[in-house]
């Protein structure tokens, strides 16, 4: 089981990687924000490929463990929101 300090660095956001020799896995759109997102998306495959050793297709989950496993995510994600609408609020000194 991953300790505190270890689930706080997945949840980091992963820099873009601007270096010229990196070859997109995916094509290239008109818009530079979607195309930063894939990229992001691609980084952080290898990466978790290698630290846990495995591609997402290799882990053994059911349906219910898939599902809690989003549903967990989601939860995060909403909680993340929630924060970053009151550090905004807190800078605006504004309610909604």
């Amino acid at each position: 089981m991953l300790n505190e300090m270890e689930r706080a660095a997945d949840m980091e956001a992963d820099e873009i990687n601007d270096d010229e020799n990196w070859k997109m896995v995916f094509h290239e759109c008109g818009d530079t924000t979607v195309n930063n997102l894939m990229r992001k998306f691609s980084d952080r495959a290898i990466k978790s490929n290698h630290k846990h050793g495995n591609t997402i297709n290799q882990v053994n989950k059911n349906q219910i463990e898939w599902a809690v496993e989003a549903l967990e995510e989601a939860m995060d994600m909403c909680v993340y929101l929630q924060r970053l609408i009151e550090m905004m609020i807190e800078e605006r000194n504004v309610e909604l």
